[in-house]
């Protein structure tokens, strides 16, 4: 067996060095200030904001180079202690560094550290101390020693008394102050308790009966009002009424300097096993065991100062190695150093005190109470499932599922979904199974479901799964569907949701909130809800704040939270509201998250590709503090001939600064526009005017900033005002009014010599048509009359003669034969002369009349068929009815001849403004040979056809089933 203590973990943090804008890698105290970081250094002070150092130096106005502390206190101004240059003044208006004579004398000039109360400025290193009134601007050096075991203050040297000798080795303590409620407090050396002091004098005792008979090395006021008091081997944490309430054991003759108590409970100090050696350990709040953190962090040098910010950051300097950064501590890590495969499947509770969890080569056992990692089986588990309710705990592998008992259940790589009356539901890819114990306690399968409703998308597979007595829901990769279950092992659907998701968008896990009657679904497009309570109303919809997230898992906590694990990290909702996420700049060991489990001593397991994370679970999430966003001026000036305007902006953001978002806008009514950091905003090709400035930022775990407004005056040449260019605009408007009403006068004379032009054409169209019916009267009554008079006379001399001369009967014969025909073309000729019959309906109906009465005699049945949709009464250009009427009869005709057809089939139709005439058969057809020699009835058609301009002929013909001849054209006919 393996074991891995689980408190050697690593810590999440950052490290900083010269190489990354540092001043040097030698640093000192620190201090927050308004969102940013001061740190002391040995070549001046850097200031940090989350991504840059500013840098200040002897040439920016340090007597010294060595900036060891600063005013602890929040003050309008920053006081600045040097080593061997005095107290300096931060001015932040100006951004510069100041000193003054008064704040140089004495020992002034060697100070650490300093503090604030009031009008009064205390500085102080190891024995020595400085004070000075800011108001009165007088100052003095204070001499603080030991005499019988009390401290003793002296303003000169030789006027102590009754010096006890000191000695930092053994028992002695170098001076402190703290400033604790609304006092100036003084200890060390080798005095017991705490003195108060005001005034530059001692006034008397601090908590003297809880803490005056100890020597103090530091104090520190904690968060619930109380305080942490340091003596040697021991930390003492009091409450504001001074009783000791708790007390934490340090290594032995090591004296506390610094402490901090974080939100978790823990213990941060600073600790002194030497006289000039500093080490910072970590105190857990409940066992009091503690860990060294510049071993954990693998410091290459001696640590020198320790801080504690407004948000539990751990900030730590050393003699060399830049500055150390350490947040989130209550997160632990377990990845690729601990365990084999990093890629997390499955977590639960095996007992009170032991998480099991799967990666993708083994399952291993956490244990909470032994602080170490085992092996648990050398294989991987896909699902694990524990329940103290029913005593149930089932592990599936990739070759068997058993209980805990290790009893098999016949199903491979499955997930128990659930159980009810029916038995042990499993799901396994497309199908849901049923298990029960059979009379010999072995595991049989009762029933498979299977054709689950899938929705857009085709593969069948399932994604999740809930069983309850009544009700089963299945989801798969693309649809949410409700059954109603019965006891005989049945399923009936009640309802199916799937038309909200997108044809690519796949089911990864779903999870009801049945006191709130809401079903949640993660999807690889974002996160959604149903509210289930009417079913027959119930629709899907999206949680707009996690759209086109890809989100993976989903599981409620103790406290109702529904923690949603995503490809981006995690995101935690309240009320359907989202309220944090955190990502890699989080803390996350990856933003890639595979399982999320809540243990019962309420701490959230996360697992991900790269390993497990764990932390506490106790109290409702909220979000971390915004980035200070800040315009460096309220009002700027600027010019159009600028092109790109710059305006400088101050961002801080100490922690997820690498997920930083910052967003502008010009006016309160506009859009947020989103922008990449940088030292300034740079706005391009913005027109003169007064703009009212918005700007703000958030990062992954916060909310948006509040809006820093700012003003900008952008002046331009004369002719980039809106005056001058309103001026243009209307001078342009009154060009175009006039020239219009020029170009409308043209118009309108073209107008009227157009109309004038159409009714004349109209007048000469209607003449044309007069004439046409005239000749087609004319022709008809006049050669019509004399052919038909010529058919009858040769017919009566046929019957004179007939029997009686046989050549002349044949010739009388011919002739009337001929006059027939004669007539019948010259009524299709004088039928298409009349214009009323250029309309594409009569054109039809002429040739459906004359097929059917030509198919009469024959046995032939023929059908027809119009479809014009209203353009019945298209006209047609002239002459195109006669030669569509010699199309079809000579169609026809062949029909008869040679088609043996026995159903011909005429049809006209309209379709996106192309006209369709056709005449179909069921004959013999035309064969390929017969087709290219091309005989005189198909040329004569093609020859027609051509006559028609833009009109198209196709014959289509197979051998044995029949032929089809269609006319195509456009009703433009130009087309």
């Amino acid at each position: 067996m393996v074991n891995t203590p689980l408190f050697g973990q690593e810590l999440f943090m950052h490290h900083w060095t010269k190489k990354d804008g540092l001043a040097h890698n030698y640093t000192f105290l620190m201090k927050e200030h308004k969102g940013k970081l001061w740190i002391g250094t040995d070549d001046g002070l850097s200031v940090f904001d989350g991504k840059s150092f500013k840098n200040y130096t002897i040439k920016d106005g340090l007597k010294s180079p060595y900036v060891i502390g600063f005013n602890e206190n929040y003050s309008d101004s920053l006081y600045l202690f040097t080593w061997r240059g005095g107290i300096h003044v931060f001015d932040e208006t100006a951004d510069s560094i100041k000193t003054y004579p008064y704040l140089q004398k004495g020992t002034a000039e060697k100070l650490h550290k300093g503090l604030r109360i009031k009008d009064d400025i205390y500085g102080w290193q190891w024995n020595a101390s400085f004070y000075f009134n800011e108001k009165t601007r007088k100052s003095k050096n204070l001499y603080f020693y030991t005499s019988d075991s009390t401290m003793a203050l002296s303003y000169a040297k030789d006027l102590r008394r009754n010096i006890t000798p000191l000695d930092f080795d053994t028992n002695t303590v170098p001076l402190g102050f703290a400033r604790y409620q609304n006092k100036m407090l003084v200890f060390g050396l080798l005095s017991k308790g705490i003195k108060i002091i005001e005034d530059a004098q001692i006034k008397g005792e601090f908590f003297q009966e809880s803490l005056g008979d100890k020597v103090i090395s530091g104090f520190n006021k904690t968060n619930d009002g109380g305080a942490l008091a340091g003596t040697r081997g021991m930390i003492y944490k009091l409450n504001p009424n001074g009783d000791i309430t708790d007390s934490y054991k340090l290594p032995t003759n090591s004296y506390p300097s610094k402490m901090y108590q974080l939100a978790n409970g823990s213990i941060v100090a600073a600790i002194h096993p030497k006289n000039y050696t500093q080490q910072c350990i970590i105190i857990h709040p409940t066992k009091k065991t503690y860990f060294y953190l510049e071993k954990k962090l693998r410091i290459k040098s001696a640590s020198s100062g320790i801080y504690v910010d407004s948000q539990d950051r751990i900030w730590l300097t050393t003699q060399g190695d830049g500055i150390y950064m350490v947040e989130n501590l209550d997160f632990k890590y377990i990845n690729i150093e601990d365990i084999e495969s990093p890629h997390i499947l499955a977590i639960n509770q095996l007992d009170s005190s032991k998480i099991i969890f799967s990666s993708t080569t083994k399952s291993y056992i956490a244990d909470l109470e032994k602080d170490s990692i085992s092996i648990y089986e050398d294989v991987p588990f896909k699902d694990i499932y524990i329940s103290e309710e029913d005593s149930l705990k089932v592990f599936s592998t990739y070759t068997k599922t058993f209980n805990y008992e290790n009893e098999l259940i016949p199903v491979l790589w499955g997930e128990f979904v659930g159980k009810n009356k029916g038995g042990l539901w499993f799901m396994q890819e497309d199908s849901l199974k049923v298990f029960q114990k059979d009379k010999l306690g072995k595991y049989q399968l009762q029933k498979v479901f299977w054709r689950f409703p899938k929705g857009n998308i085709e593969i069948p597979n399932l994604s999740s799964a809930v069983i309850q007595e009544n009700k089963v829901w299945v989801t798969t990769k693309g649809a949410v569907s409700l059954y109603e279950y019965s006891g005989n092992y049945k399923l009936t659907l009640i309802k199916s949701w799937d038309s909200i998701f997108k044809e690519w968008e796949w089911i990864n896990d779903f999870k009801l909130d049945e006191p709130n009657g809401y079903l949640w679904i993660a999807t690889t497009d974002g996160l959604y809800i149903l509210d289930y309570k009417s079913i027959e109303t119930a629709k899907v919809k999206k949680i707009k704040s996690l759209d086109k997230v890809n989100c993976n898992t989903l599981t409620f906590d103790h406290l109702g939270q529904l923690w949603v694990g995503s490809m981006n990290g995690l995101a935690v909702l309240q009320d359907g509201i989202l309220i944090r996420e955190f990502d890699e700049s989080s803390g996350l060991i990856s933003d890639q998250i595979t399982t999320i489990f809540e243990s019962k001593c309420h701490r959230l397991w996360i697992g991900t590709h790269r390993g497990l994370i764990h932390m506490p679970n106790r109290s409702l999430v909220k979000n971390i503090a915004p980035p200070i966003t800040l315009w460096k001026q309220r009002q700027y000036n600027s010019h159009s001939k600028l092109g790109a305007i710059q305006l400088p902006i101050d961002v801080s953001a100490l922690s997820e600064m690498s997920s930083l978002r910052l967003q502008y806008k010009l006016s309160k009514n506009s859009d947020w526009i989103d922008f990449p950091y940088q030292n300034s905003l740079t706005i391009s090709n913005q027109p003169p005017g007064n703009y009212k400035l918005y700007l703000r930022g958030k990062t992954t775990g916060s909310e948006w900033s509040i809006p820093q407004e700012a003003s900008l005056e952008v002046e331009g040449y004369f002719w980039e005002y809106l005056l001058f260019k309103g001026g243009i605009i209307i001078l342009i408007l009154i060009s175009i009014v006039y020239y219009s009403n020029i170009l409308v006068k043209k118009e309108k004379e073209k107008s009227s010599e157009l109309k004038k032009i159409l009714k004349q054409k109209t007048a000469a169209q209607d003449k044309l048509t007069r004439v046409r019916k005239e000749i087609a009267q004319d022709f008809h009554d006049e050669m019509g009359n004399k052919l038909a008079s010529i058919t009858v006379l040769a017919d009566l001399a046929a019957m004179k003669i007939k029997g009686k001369d046989e050549d002349t009967e044949k010739i009388l014969s011919r002739i009337e034969t001929q006059s027939k025909q004669l007539y019948t073309g010259t009524r299709d000729f004088i039928w298409s002369i009349d214009a009323q019959n250029d309309e594409l309906g009569v054109i039809y109906d002429y040739i459906k009349d004359f097929g059917e009465e030509f198919f009469d005699d024959l046995d032939i049945r023929y059908h027809t068929h119009k479809e014009l949709a209203g353009h019945d009464q298209l006209l047609l250009p002239q002459s195109w009815s006669l030669q569509l009427v010699f199309i079809f009869k000579e169609a026809m005709t062949n029909i008869a001849k040679y088609a043996h057809a026995t159903h011909v089939y005429l049809s006209l139709s309209i379709k996106n403004n192309l006209v369709t005439f056709s005449i179909k058969d069921n004959g013999v057809g035309i064969s390929d040979d017969q087709m290219t020699k091309n005989g005189n009835g198909l040329k004569n058609m093609k020859a027609r056809i051509n006559k028609l301009g833009t009109a198209t002929l196709n014959i289509e013909s197979n051998t044995g089933k029949g032929t089809a001849i269609i006319i195509q054209f456009n009703t433009n006919f130009d087309e």
